[in-house]
């Protein structure tokens, strides 16, 4: 195989958000959060290097299978009416293939979602009456994909939420807040798995494993791992 050059796209502050093949000069898509781009302007000392040979590997793949992992661990509201609070875990497996030159899916992606954990049910004031679950709280349970604005996904999310008694007057007594099945949009941003090669600052935004072989983001009680691979037929 010939040897690969690769330009950074002129009047552009390295990372960018372009890569050029010197002999097509056709944009290799990143699909980043605009966010990613500021953090990257100025990378420090400590980032790490940049690593030509993933970067020319995965810079020449244009379909690519993601194995996505989202695991949720926080403290968080478990009455419809915004009062409790318990300590949550969740996880949602997505596996989806994504064409990188149009930031559009191939196919259709599947998903699992396992059931949340509840402990430590408690009130916002700790001297009050704990709240009672009268029913199973449902953090985040993933009911479709499809793409969205801008290279995004677009997911629709349903958090299921019980019946749960209260405290009132801290105390004296518990009500019951009915409970409730809200759904929801959210944006998600597939990273290019060209970002394994680019010098990047350590940070929850976007970080890459030692053996660059996945990545993870987190944000939000969330954290994401991403493990892209090129399907046998490319």
């Amino acid at each position: 195989m010939a040897a690969m050059t690769w330009v950074i796209a002129p009047g552009t502050a390295f990372p960018t958000s372009m890569l050029f093949h010197e002999d097509s000069m056709r944009p290799l898509r990143l699909t980043i959060a605009l966010g990613f781009l500021t953090a990257f302007s100025a990378v420090p000392a400590t980032a790490q290097q940049m690593d030509m040979d993933v970067m020319m590997r995965w810079g020449s793949a244009d379909v690519v299978q993601y194995h996505i992992v989202g695991d949720y661990q926080g403290e968080t509201t478990i009455a419809s009416n915004g009062s409790g609070r318990a300590d949550v875990t969740d996880q949602v497996v997505i596996d989806l293939t994504w064409k990188l030159s149009e930031a559009k899916l191939v196919g259709t992606p599947t998903f699992q979602n396992a059931k949340s954990a509840v402990a430590n049910l408690h009130d916002f004031e700790p001297s009050c009456l704990a709240p009672v679950l009268k029913g199973e709280y449902e953090h985040y349970e993933l009911q479709g994909i499809k793409e969205g604005l801008g290279g995004a996904l677009e997911f629709e999310v349903l958090t299921i939420y019980p019946d749960v008694e209260v405290a009132q007057d801290c105390t004296a007594s518990r009500i019951t807040v009915p409970g409730s099945r809200k759904v929801r949009p959210e944006d998600f941003v597939i990273p290019s798995p060209v970002m394994m090669g680019m010098p990047l600052p350590d940070s929850d935004d976007l970080r890459v494993s030692p053996d660059k072989t996945f990545m993870t983001r987190k944000s939000g009680g969330w954290t994401w791992t991403f493990t892209p691979s090129i399907p046998a037929a490319q």
